[in-house]
């Protein structure tokens, strides 16, 4: 047998205080032992480790019970530990170890733990493995002290269960078990799930309505777009067109104007420079009235100097010279005249130079006329003023001369205003046909000017248009593409057509966009639901498939191996009573089903299966017929009948599907001898598929012991073993 139990170990367990191991190398392993050594205490430790959670089963009332409680001599502990060492060489075990430790401790505060291979696990772990390994929940395999009957008292449902254990179908039934539970837990899902899905399906056609409406405006809208961005484009060409054509418009008149504004300012500059010649007329005449009072000093400077040269005629004479004396008021009257003469000249620009000579010629003769009334110089006095005569005859012909230049002068002077005052006459009349053309030209551009305002007006519109389209749209920027102009007609047509799809816009109604994502949301849960729905459906369908078949299995199983038991049980049996009958009966459940009008009984929830009610449970009953006697039944049997007919139904039990291992604690007891050797050798057999660990008193079992382990307990209430190989076994069997 690769897969064995190759250990037990034990520590403060009861009466086991300190660390103690059982090895099991053999088939057979018999302890034996006083009563109240503590043998019994080793099955339970077996049992407990494998998770019984009946502490009456394990004769205490709470977890400290199980830990050493201590003596006189010896301490109490705090914590009681078991471990289980399987072989798992060939994997019997579903785990990658080859040896497998099954621990289990407890703390005297009541906490428990479960181990496998030093690593804490749940007690559902522990109970799948041992189910997988033929070791179920029953411990159909553990036989207690006086428990050799214990199959035969319980109930029909508890004796299918026991079967079940042996056949190894509790892993099956587990499966199943967790099947059915999460097929609960799968349909209560799925009626959450619906009842959700239910609750919003109102809210989400509502709002199915809400977005188809939002999706008939968003596709007007598209369309809306596309059409005022053509208009918009459009527009904006046409406006740029008519800018590009006004501006072309304005460049001849504007060119023109410019040049006849600079003609009239060139006109204007040089009539500015004509305009003091107007007043020349007024000036000639002042110059003409000039010239005869020049003329009038001239004629009255000839006479004054007439005089002088009568003068001069007068003092030639020698008696003059001698005796006669000019008077000297004459002289200053002659002198008084000239300088008048001079005086009312000199403000004539013509006649500086001569009013500048006439003034030394009055200066010399004023000196000489002095000297020639004192008479001190009369001879040369009469040569000076013959020379001065000729002098002053001098300037009166230069005078002559300078009044000839000024009058060529005034002439030319004459001549230059009429010149320029027919320039100014045609300045002004050229300045007049310019200013004439550029009023005309400034008509032209102020016509342009209303155009190019109209455009602006426009283009302010198609700026505010563009600015409600953009905020419209909700972009930042609006790309328009290049596109033909358009007429005033077309405009219209196009103004029509926006104006139309805006009223459908506003027919279709505004929904707020946030109904998208709030339909996204509600859509999704539906959805969500939907899909864990049609999940949660195909998971209840294979469940409910799962389960079926795993009953069908159990079933099937069941059926085959109870056939089989009942076989293996014959024999046991005609080997222990040597002869009689005995057989496993099938009891099975019977069902009412719903009637018309009644509410269900069960729901199964099974496609095709109605509702319906147990009247009667299934299970297993035990029929039994001694030999020799009209015995029937359990209830007719004795103690010791019981205790053979459990007994071979056990080893029937683990014949047919053989546990790792069998504990029997001292279902022997009530043997006679030739029993206890039939009973010894079908252990014996037994032992071939099943390793056995018997506590035992029977001298007969401990003979087919391979290893014998004695069990004492000291003064300290401590449990102690010996151990025996088998030739020392069978010594002290003998």
């Amino acid at each position: 047998m690769a897969f064995r139990l190759k250990k037990l170990e034990l520590s403060g367990f009861k009466s086991f205080a300190k660390a103690t191991h059982f090895d099991f190398p053999q088939p057979i392993t018999a302890i034996v032992g006083p009563n109240g050594a503590g043998k019994s205490n080793v099955v339970e430790s077996i049992r407990w480790v494998l998770g019984e959670q009946s502490l009456k089963s394990l004769r205490g009332k709470k977890g400290e019970d199980l830990i050493f409680s201590g003596s006189q001599s010896a301490p109490r502990l705090s914590k009681a530990s078991v471990a289980l060492y399987f072989d798992n060489s060939l994997h019997q075990f579903p785990i990658e170890f080859d040896e497998v430790v099954i621990g289990r401790r407890v703390y005297r505060d009541g906490q428990s733990e479960y181990l496998l291979n030093g690593s804490e696990v749940r007690l559902k772990d522990i109970i799948e493995l041992l189910g997988s390994v033929g070791l179920g929940v029953s411990q159909h395999h553990i036989i207690g002290q006086g428990e050799a009957d214990r199959i035969l008292y319980a109930s029909s449902k508890e004796k299918q269960s026991a079967f079940e254990d042996a056949l190894g179908l509790k892993v099956y039934q587990f499966k199943r078990i967790e099947a059915e539970r999460k097929l609960s837990k799968t349909e209560e899902n799925m009626r959450q799930a619906q009842a959700l899905q239910k609750e919003i399906k109102p809210h989400l056609k509502h709002l199915e309505r809400l977005v188809e409406r939002y999706k008939q405006a968003e596709d007007i809208k598209a369309g809306l777009e596309k059409v005022l961005k053509e208009y918009l484009a459009r527009l904006k060409a046409t406006l740029e067109s008519a800018k590009s054509g006004l501006s072309s418009k304005k460049e001849k008149p504007v060119s023109e104007l410019r040049v006849a504004e600079k003609k009239i300012e060139e006109l204007k500059n040089k009539l500015a420079g004509l305009e003091k010649f107007e007043e020349e007329p007024k000036g000639l005449k002042e110059f003409d009235a000039e010239l005869s009072r020049i003329r009038e000093s001239k004629a009255k400077i000839e006479r004054d100097l007439g005089r002088l040269e009568g003068m001069i005629e007068v003092s030639s004479s020698e008696s003059s010279i001698e005796g006669e004396k000019i008077p000297r008021e004459d002289v200053e009257d002659l002198l008084t005249s000239l300088d008048d003469s001079l005086s009312s000249a000199m403000d004539t620009d013509v006649i500086e130079e001569i009013y500048a000579i006439i003034q030394e010629v009055i200066s010399k003769i004023t000196s000489f006329l002095g000297g020639f009334v004192s008479g001190t110089e009369a001879k040369s006095g009469h040569e000076n003023l013959f020379k001065k005569k000729k002098e002053i005859e001098a300037v009166l012909l230069r005078l002559s001369d300078e009044e000839k230049a000024a009058i060529k002068k005034r002439d030319a002077l004459n001549s230059v205003f009429y010149e320029y005052n027919r320039d100014r006459r045609m300045a002004e009349k050229d300045i007049f046909v310019l200013e004439s053309e550029t009023n005309n030209l400034r008509n032209a551009l102020g016509v342009l000017d209303l155009e190019q305002e109209k455009i602006k007006m426009k283009e302010e519109e198609f700026i505010r248009e563009l600015e409600e389209a953009r905020r419209f749209f909700g972009e930042s920027k609006i790309e328009l593409a290049d596109a033909e102009i358009f007429n005033e007609n077309e405009r219209e047509k196009m103004r029509k057509e926006l104006d139309r799809i805006k009223f459908r816009l506003e027919e279709a109604g505004g929904v707020d966009q946030a109904i998208i994502g709030e339909y996204e949301e509600i859509k999704g849960r539906d959805e969500f639901f939907a899909k864990e729905l049609e999940d949660l459906g195909k998971a209840a369908k294979s469940l409910r498939q799962i389960s079926r078949e795993l009953g069908d299995k159990i079933e099937h199983d069941f059926n085959q191996g109870i056939e089989k038991i009942n076989k293996e049980f014959q024999n046991f049996f005609e080997t222990m009573f040597g002869g009689g009958k005995a057989r496993l009966v099938v009891i099975h459940p019977e069902k009412r089903t719903k009637k018309e009008g009644e509410e269900d009984l069960i729901n199964t929830e099974e496609e095709g299966l109605p509702a319906e009610a147990l009247i009667k449970e299934g299970g297993v009953e035990i029929d039994v017929s001694l030999p020799r006697k009209k015995v029937k039944g359990l209830d007719m049997l004795s103690g010791g009948e019981r205790a053979l007919t459990s007994i071979a139904l056990l080893f029937a039990m683990s014949k047919v599907n053989p546990p790792p291992f069998l504990v029997l604690d001292e279902t022997d007891a009530a043997l006679d001898e030739s029993n206890s050797r039939r009973y010894s050798a079908m252990l014996k057999n037994l032992s071939a598929t099943t390793q056995v660990i018997t506590i035992t008193h029977n001298r007969e079992t401990m003979r087919q012991a391979g290893v014998l382990y004695g069990v004492t307990i000291g003064s300290d209430g401590v449990s102690r073993i010996l151990s025996l190989r088998l030739s020392e076994a069978e010594e002290i069997a003998k």
